[in-house]
């Protein structure tokens, strides 16, 4: 719950509207032949292009990832993988 209104609140001082999170699965290398697998939770949205009527965020298409938006990955600031997301 901390890190989704943290999520919201940066994503209004970015200009963006957050609709949702993103989650990335990812895999640190280590010593054996097993990787440790990790969650990274990138918050997404749309920019908040209106100071209107908010009827129109129900018409918008989901948005993407959150330019500069900071991610969370075990409990940490991360960084999102940089392929565009859905491919």
């Amino acid at each position: 719950m901390k890190f989704k209104n943290y999520a919201e609140n940066e994503s209004k001082e970015l200009g963006y509207i957050m609709d949702g999170v993103r989650v990335y699965l990812g895999a640190y290398p280590t010593d054996r032949e097993v990787g440790y697998t990790t969650m990274l939770l990138v918050p997404t949205g749309v920019e908040n292009i209106s100071q209107g009527n908010s009827t129109l965020i129900n018409m918008l298409p989901p948005g993407g990832d959150i330019s500069g938006g900071g991610g969370l990955n075990e409990g940490d600031p991360g960084i999102p993988p940089s392929a565009k997301y859905p491919q």
